[in-house]
């Protein structure tokens, strides 16, 4: 082969290399809130609050999910009502789920999407995206998923 064909050849093996790279690396893994169950809370006081407040504390199914690429179901909670363009994904639908006192806070999740998502109150939805466990920011969920898509 001439050199100019050869050049050709390993560029093309570059860019197929390139991006099956980055399709691989967003296969995400179907997870199930009962995975997401694997946690304990502990009570702790916080100086700023000036009050004890629950901690998580992640068990190991749920600490291997760490920055990896995951797929959940769940039912839609916009916080626009609030004056916060917050998107929260919760296991039960509204009126069962955590801010309703029927379930505790590893049943719902931030979504932290790269295009802002309309989603009406319970509508079930998925996403995929990157899971970020949260074990001390008050401000947001123990569970964030970032880079969300909406695929269905």
């Amino acid at each position: 082969m001439n050199e100019r064909i050869q050049k050709v050849v390993l560029l093309m093996g570059l860019l197929v290399i390139t991006f099956s790279g980055r399709m691989v690396a967003q296969t995400a893994m179907p997870i199930t809130w009962k995975t997401l169950s694997d946690v304990t809370f502990y009570e702790k006081y916080n100086k700023e609050f000036d009050f004890n407040v629950l901690y998580p504390k992640f068990g190991a199914k749920v600490k291997a999910l760490d920055n990896k690429w995951v797929e959940i179901e769940g039912y839609a909670i916009p916080i626009e009502e609030l004056g916060a363009d917050i998107l929260v994904l919760s296991a039960l639908p509204y009126s069962q789920c955590f801010f309703c006192g029927a379930a505790g806070p590893e049943s719902v999740m931030d979504i932290k999407s790269k295009k802002k998502i309309k989603a009406k109150l319970d509508k079930k939805l998925k996403f995929r995206g990157k899971l970020k466990l949260n074990e001390d920011d008050l401000s947001q969920l123990n569970y964030i998923l970032t880079e969300a898509e909406l695929i269905n």
